[in-house]
């Protein structure tokens, strides 16, 4: 090997090294799962019924200006997998999952929402960190069911609501 590719690798091996670690943590928020509505409703309405319906998540971001609502981790208790030889349970395996909900104004009492939620899972990893968070696939049950709810509340306020 000459003493120029040799250098040229002592120089290029760091930058391989952090743009794989930048890349590796760009992965780590998981899949995402968007869900949208329209609806024949004022925008205070579905404001105040959106906020009455997330009350079961710790809400982090109220900013009725743009018109999004975020909410912290909400952690949930799950059947994990077993692992290893003799097919053990994991030890306090759970989710967590997180929403974004953001509406839109396109005319005079038109609504469009927006629901999006990310979730991950806590459980038996193997490796360094035997127990971790990590991405797994964000759930259509919950998510429609935070939508149902949502419309239940609308339509009983005599909004009409599209899906």
């Amino acid at each position: 090997m000459s003493a120029l590719s040799f250098t040229f690798l002592i120089r290029t091996t760091p930058c391989l090294a952090v743009l794989a670690f930048l890349s590796g943590c760009s992965s780590l928020s998981g899949p995402e799962l968007m869900a949208e509505r329209y609806m024949a409703c004022p925008l205070d309405s579905v404001w105040n019924t959106s906020l009455e319906t997330l009350k079961a998540y710790p809400v982090t971001v109220k900013d009725k200006a743009n018109g999004v609502i975020e909410t912290g981790w909400r952690v949930e208790y799950v059947q994990g997998r077993a692992y290893g030889l003799l097919q053990r349970e994991g030890m306090g395996d759970k989710e967590r999952s997180q929403l974004t909900l953001t509406l839109k104004p396109l005319e005079a009492n038109a609504v469009r929402l927006q629901l999006a939620e990310r979730r991950q899972h806590w459980g038996f990893r193997g490796g360094a960190r035997i127990y971790d968070w990590y991405p797994v696939q964000p759930s259509q049950k919950e998510v429609d069911h935070i939508l149902n709810n949502l419309t239940k509340k609308l339509e009983g306020e005599g909004c009409f609501v599209e899906s």
